[in-house]
């Protein structure tokens, strides 16, 4: 455990969840008291946290699963005073008691999204950040699976210049069912979470 080590959150922006456009989870540093803090775990080791709660609304009430979410945390060591940073560009995934929360509910979805986060935040017990296995393996299986169809796309018959592609007749309706197939396949790929926050009540 390195539970010298704090993380505090002096800034917490979270755009509501009827907005357009992503969110900013910013966690700095500041001196801390002596009393005992909460605690999260990153890639499995303990830090100390004051803005847990903070942290914690902010992340439940925003688009977490857009790929334009943005989350800095910097760190400093107790002891020796090094500084270092954890910072994370895209989706996360949120699991509470080892379930998946779904993109839209009670917390960023409602009316009530306060009343049910207060709720929720008295029984927060540990949290933790990691990276997401499923999360990787399917980007990597969706990475070869756009490979693939750019592949089949070069093996047609296109020709382009400039701006302008000239491709035969019977090579233009295969063309257009590729490129629909890729194109969604990118937007798959961006969406997927390689971060999963892990919230325990237990």
């Amino acid at each position: 455990m390195r539970l010298g080590i704090l993380i505090i959150i002096l800034f917490l922006y979270v755009t509501p969840f009827y907005s357009q456009e992503g969110s900013k989870i910013d966690l700095r540093n500041v001196n801390v008291a002596s009393e005992r803090l909460p605690t999260i775990f990153l890639f499995g080791d303990e830090f100390t946290i004051r803005g847990r709660k903070e942290f914690l609304e902010g992340l439940l009430k925003s688009h977490f699963y857009r790929p334009d979410l943005k989350i800095v945390i910097n760190l400093q060591e107790f002891i020796s005073g090094r500084e270092f940073s954890f910072r994370h560009n895209g989706a996360v995934r949120i699991n509470i008691d080892s379930k998946k929360l779904k993109n839209l509910n009670r917390y960023n979805n409602s009316v009530q999204s306060s009343f049910y986060i207060n709720n929720f935040l008295r029984n927060v017990k540990s949290v933790r950040i990691d990276s997401s296995l499923t999360g990787i393996l399917e980007r990597r299986a969706l990475k070869n699976e756009i490979n693939m169809i750019q592949k089949q796309i070069d093996s047609l018959n296109i020709d382009i210049r400039n701006d302008s592609i000239n491709i035969e007749l019977n090579d233009s309706k295969n063309f257009k069912k590729l490129y629909r197939k890729q194109k969604q396949r990118i937007r798959k790929l961006e969406n997927i979470s390689v971060i999963e926050i892990s919230i325990f009540t237990d």
